[in-house]
Protein backbone atom coordinates (compact mmCIF):
# COMPACT_ATOMS: atom_id res chain seq x y z
CA UNK A 1 0.00 0.00 0.00
CA UNK A 2 1.36 3.41 -1.00
CA UNK A 3 1.96 5.67 1.98
CA UNK A 4 2.31 9.44 1.91
CA UNK A 5 5.62 11.08 2.58
CA UNK A 6 4.92 14.26 4.53
CA UNK A 7 7.35 17.18 4.69
CA UNK A 8 7.86 20.05 7.11
CA UNK A 9 9.60 22.83 5.19
CA UNK A 10 11.21 25.35 7.53
CA UNK A 11 12.15 28.87 6.48
CA UNK A 12 13.83 31.33 8.83
CA UNK A 13 14.04 34.95 7.83
CA UNK A 14 15.00 38.42 9.01
CA UNK A 15 14.47 41.60 6.99
CA UNK A 16 14.33 39.63 3.75
CA UNK A 17 10.75 40.05 2.58
CA UNK A 18 11.42 39.97 -1.22
CA UNK A 19 13.54 36.84 -0.86
CA UNK A 20 10.97 35.20 1.41
CA UNK A 21 8.21 35.86 -1.12
CA UNK A 22 10.25 34.02 -3.78
CA UNK A 23 10.61 31.04 -1.49
CA UNK A 24 6.90 31.02 -0.65
CA UNK A 25 6.00 31.18 -4.35
CA UNK A 26 8.27 28.23 -5.11
CA UNK A 27 6.81 26.11 -2.31
CA UNK A 28 3.24 27.00 -3.20
CA UNK A 29 3.83 25.99 -6.81
CA UNK A 30 4.63 22.39 -5.84
CA UNK A 31 2.40 19.73 -7.38
CA UNK A 32 2.88 17.62 -4.27
CA UNK A 33 0.50 18.72 -1.52
CA UNK A 34 1.65 16.79 1.55
CA UNK A 35 3.68 19.45 3.31
CA UNK A 36 3.50 22.25 5.82
CA UNK A 37 5.58 25.41 5.50
CA UNK A 38 6.82 26.88 8.78
CA UNK A 39 8.09 30.45 8.56
CA UNK A 40 10.00 31.77 11.56
CA UNK A 41 10.71 35.52 11.50
CA UNK A 42 13.09 37.25 13.89
CA UNK A 43 10.92 40.39 14.32
CA UNK A 44 11.78 41.94 10.96
CA UNK A 45 11.40 45.68 10.38
CA UNK A 46 10.53 45.34 6.67
CA UNK A 47 6.84 44.48 7.21
CA UNK A 48 7.35 40.77 6.65
CA UNK A 49 4.46 40.20 9.06
CA UNK A 50 2.11 42.12 6.75
CA UNK A 51 2.30 39.40 4.10
CA UNK A 52 -1.07 37.67 3.81
CA UNK A 53 0.04 34.16 4.73
CA UNK A 54 -3.58 32.94 4.74
CA UNK A 55 -3.42 32.90 0.92
CA UNK A 56 -0.71 30.24 1.04
CA UNK A 57 -1.82 26.70 1.75
CA UNK A 58 -0.44 24.83 4.74
CA UNK A 59 1.66 27.85 5.77
CA UNK A 60 2.26 28.90 9.38
CA UNK A 61 3.96 32.14 10.40
CA UNK A 62 5.68 32.69 13.75
CA UNK A 63 7.48 35.74 15.11
CA UNK A 64 9.90 35.78 18.02
CA UNK A 65 13.22 37.22 19.03
CA UNK A 66 16.21 35.03 18.31
CA UNK A 67 20.00 35.13 18.55
CA UNK A 68 20.60 34.60 14.86
CA UNK A 69 19.82 32.21 12.05
CA UNK A 70 20.74 28.99 13.85
CA UNK A 71 18.83 29.87 17.00
CA UNK A 72 15.88 30.63 14.71
CA UNK A 73 16.25 27.20 13.09
CA UNK A 74 16.14 25.53 16.50
CA UNK A 75 13.04 27.51 17.45
CA UNK A 76 11.30 26.69 14.18
CA UNK A 77 12.04 22.99 14.51
CA UNK A 78 9.79 22.88 17.59
CA UNK A 79 6.82 23.75 15.35
CA UNK A 80 7.47 20.94 12.87
CA UNK A 81 4.86 18.21 12.65
CA UNK A 82 5.69 15.97 9.70
CA UNK A 83 8.46 13.39 9.71
CA UNK A 84 10.67 14.72 6.90
CA UNK A 85 12.35 18.07 7.59
CA UNK A 86 13.76 20.43 4.95
CA UNK A 87 15.34 23.79 5.77
CA UNK A 88 14.78 26.15 2.84
CA UNK A 89 15.78 29.66 3.86
CA UNK A 90 14.59 32.97 2.45
CA UNK A 91 15.72 33.25 -1.16
CA UNK A 92 16.17 29.51 -1.68
CA UNK A 93 13.76 27.84 -4.09
CA UNK A 94 13.00 24.34 -5.33
CA UNK A 95 14.33 23.40 -8.75
CA UNK A 96 10.91 22.72 -10.26
CA UNK A 97 7.22 22.25 -9.50
CA UNK A 98 7.84 18.52 -9.31
CA UNK A 99 10.68 18.61 -6.76
CA UNK A 100 8.71 17.40 -3.73
CA UNK A 101 6.90 14.79 -5.82
CA UNK A 102 10.18 13.40 -7.12
CA UNK A 103 11.71 13.54 -3.65
CA UNK A 104 8.78 11.64 -2.14
CA UNK A 105 9.10 8.95 -4.81
CA UNK A 106 12.82 8.60 -4.14
CA UNK A 107 12.18 8.21 -0.41
CA UNK A 108 9.53 5.54 -1.05
CA UNK A 109 11.99 3.58 -3.18
CA UNK A 110 14.63 3.68 -0.44
CA UNK A 111 12.77 3.94 2.88
CA UNK A 112 15.46 2.53 5.17
CA UNK A 113 17.43 5.75 5.67
CA UNK A 114 17.04 8.56 8.18
CA UNK A 115 18.27 11.31 5.85
CA UNK A 116 18.40 12.01 2.13
CA UNK A 117 20.58 14.45 0.22
CA UNK A 118 20.52 15.81 -3.30
CA UNK A 119 22.09 18.67 -5.20
CA UNK A 120 21.91 22.42 -4.85
CA UNK A 121 22.67 24.82 -7.68
CA UNK A 122 24.32 27.95 -6.30
CA UNK A 123 23.81 30.97 -8.53
CA UNK A 124 24.84 34.61 -8.74
CA UNK A 125 21.55 36.23 -9.82
CA UNK A 126 23.09 39.63 -10.60
CA UNK A 127 25.61 38.16 -13.05
CA UNK A 128 23.27 35.40 -14.26
CA UNK A 129 25.96 32.89 -13.47
CA UNK A 130 25.87 29.38 -12.09
CA UNK A 131 28.70 29.19 -9.56
CA UNK A 132 28.50 25.69 -8.12
CA UNK A 133 26.63 22.40 -8.27
CA UNK A 134 26.88 21.22 -4.67
CA UNK A 135 26.15 17.71 -3.40
CA UNK A 136 26.10 15.85 -6.72
CA UNK A 137 28.98 13.64 -7.84
CA UNK A 138 31.14 10.74 -6.71
CA UNK A 139 33.30 12.79 -4.34
CA UNK A 140 30.33 13.77 -2.19
CA UNK A 141 29.16 10.17 -2.08
CA UNK A 142 32.46 8.46 -1.34
CA UNK A 143 34.61 10.98 0.58
CA UNK A 144 33.92 10.43 4.31
CA UNK A 145 32.61 13.43 6.28
CA UNK A 146 31.75 15.46 3.17
CA UNK A 147 29.59 18.53 3.74
CA UNK A 148 26.22 18.25 1.99
CA UNK A 149 24.18 21.26 0.83
CA UNK A 150 21.75 22.24 3.55
CA UNK A 151 18.82 23.29 1.28
CA UNK A 152 18.90 19.80 -0.27
CA UNK A 153 19.31 17.82 2.93
CA UNK A 154 16.19 16.04 4.18
CA UNK A 155 16.25 14.48 7.62
CA UNK A 156 13.71 12.65 9.72
CA UNK A 157 12.31 14.57 12.65
CA UNK A 158 12.74 11.51 14.87
CA UNK A 159 16.49 11.58 14.16
CA UNK A 160 16.92 15.33 14.60
CA UNK A 161 15.01 15.15 17.88
CA UNK A 162 17.81 13.02 19.35
CA UNK A 163 19.99 16.15 19.45
CA UNK A 164 19.18 18.58 22.28
CA UNK A 165 19.85 21.61 20.08
CA UNK A 166 20.36 20.52 16.47
CA UNK A 167 22.13 23.73 15.45
CA UNK A 168 24.86 25.38 17.49
CA UNK A 169 23.53 28.93 17.89
CA UNK A 170 26.98 30.15 18.98
CA UNK A 171 28.26 29.63 15.44
CA UNK A 172 27.95 32.29 12.77
CA UNK A 173 28.31 30.39 9.50
CA UNK A 174 28.89 26.63 9.79
CA UNK A 175 26.36 25.16 12.22
CA UNK A 176 24.71 23.20 9.42
CA UNK A 177 27.98 21.36 8.77
CA UNK A 178 28.51 20.82 12.48
CA UNK A 179 25.06 19.22 12.60
CA UNK A 180 26.06 16.73 9.90
CA UNK A 181 29.36 15.93 11.62
CA UNK A 182 27.63 15.54 15.00
CA UNK A 183 25.16 13.05 13.53
CA UNK A 184 28.10 11.00 12.25
CA UNK A 185 29.93 11.24 15.58
CA UNK A 186 26.86 10.03 17.47
CA UNK A 187 26.31 7.12 15.02
CA UNK A 188 23.05 8.66 13.82
CA UNK A 189 24.21 9.01 10.22
CA UNK A 190 22.37 6.86 7.68
CA UNK A 191 22.16 9.03 4.60
CA UNK A 192 20.89 8.17 1.12
CA UNK A 193 22.65 10.09 -1.66
CA UNK A 194 20.16 10.99 -4.39
CA UNK A 195 21.02 11.91 -7.94
CA UNK A 196 18.39 14.64 -7.80
CA UNK A 197 18.91 18.39 -7.89
CA UNK A 198 16.53 19.68 -5.23
CA UNK A 199 17.16 23.39 -4.72
CA UNK A 200 18.58 26.61 -6.12
CA UNK A 201 20.43 28.88 -3.71
CA UNK A 202 21.54 32.45 -4.49
CA UNK A 203 24.88 33.80 -3.30
CA UNK A 204 24.88 36.61 -0.77
CA UNK A 205 24.14 34.68 2.40
CA UNK A 206 26.38 34.80 5.44
CA UNK A 207 28.73 32.14 4.12
CA UNK A 208 29.24 33.70 0.67
CA UNK A 209 28.78 37.43 1.11
CA UNK A 210 32.52 38.16 0.79
CA UNK A 211 35.97 36.55 1.03
CA UNK A 212 36.25 37.44 4.71
CA UNK A 213 33.12 35.46 5.54
CA UNK A 214 34.37 32.48 3.50
CA UNK A 215 37.67 32.45 5.40
CA UNK A 216 35.83 32.82 8.70
CA UNK A 217 33.72 29.82 7.75
CA UNK A 218 36.84 27.69 7.32
CA UNK A 219 38.22 28.85 10.68
CA UNK A 220 34.93 28.16 12.42
CA UNK A 221 34.76 24.70 10.82
CA UNK A 222 38.30 23.84 11.91
CA UNK A 223 37.62 24.80 15.53
CA UNK A 224 34.48 22.73 16.01
CA UNK A 225 35.72 19.81 13.88
CA UNK A 226 38.87 19.61 16.00
CA UNK A 227 36.72 19.34 19.13
CA UNK A 228 34.76 16.52 17.49
CA UNK A 229 37.47 14.67 15.57
CA UNK A 230 40.85 16.00 16.75
CA UNK A 231 43.50 15.65 14.00
CA UNK A 232 40.93 14.43 11.47
CA UNK A 233 39.88 18.10 11.38
CA UNK A 234 42.80 18.69 9.00
CA UNK A 235 41.22 16.22 6.57
CA UNK A 236 37.82 17.89 7.04
CA UNK A 237 39.22 21.27 5.99
CA UNK A 238 41.07 19.68 3.07
CA UNK A 239 37.98 17.92 1.76
CA UNK A 240 35.97 21.12 2.19
CA UNK A 241 38.47 22.94 -0.07
CA UNK A 242 38.54 20.09 -2.62
CA UNK A 243 34.73 19.96 -2.81
CA UNK A 244 34.59 23.71 -3.33
CA UNK A 245 36.63 23.35 -6.52
CA UNK A 246 34.89 20.11 -7.49
CA UNK A 247 31.44 21.73 -7.26
CA UNK A 248 32.61 24.53 -9.56
CA UNK A 249 33.74 21.99 -12.15
CA UNK A 250 30.43 20.13 -11.85
CA UNK A 251 28.60 23.42 -12.48
CA UNK A 252 30.26 23.70 -15.88
CA UNK A 253 28.24 20.70 -17.01
CA UNK A 254 25.05 22.70 -16.53
CA UNK A 255 25.96 25.58 -18.81
CA UNK A 256 24.91 23.79 -21.96
CA UNK A 257 21.96 22.25 -20.25
CA UNK A 258 18.30 23.29 -20.37
CA UNK A 259 18.56 23.92 -16.60
CA UNK A 260 20.63 27.03 -17.29
CA UNK A 261 17.87 28.58 -19.41
CA UNK A 262 15.27 27.56 -16.85
CA UNK A 263 17.04 29.24 -13.97
CA UNK A 264 17.56 32.57 -15.69
CA UNK A 265 14.41 32.79 -17.78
Amino acid sequence: MKYEIKFSIITVTFNARPELEKTIKSIQSQNYKHFIHIIKDGLSKDKTNSIDFSKSRNTFFYESKDRGVYDAMNQAFKFSENEYIIYLNAGDIFLSKNTLQDLAENIRKKPNFNSYSGGTIQINPAKKKIRRLIGIGKLYRYFPLSQLPHPSFVIKKSTLSKLDHPFDSKLFISADYKLQLSLRKKNLWNNCYLNQIISIMPTGGKSTINKKSIIYGYIETFIFSYKLYKLISIYIILIKIILNFYSRLEALKLKNNIIFDFIFK
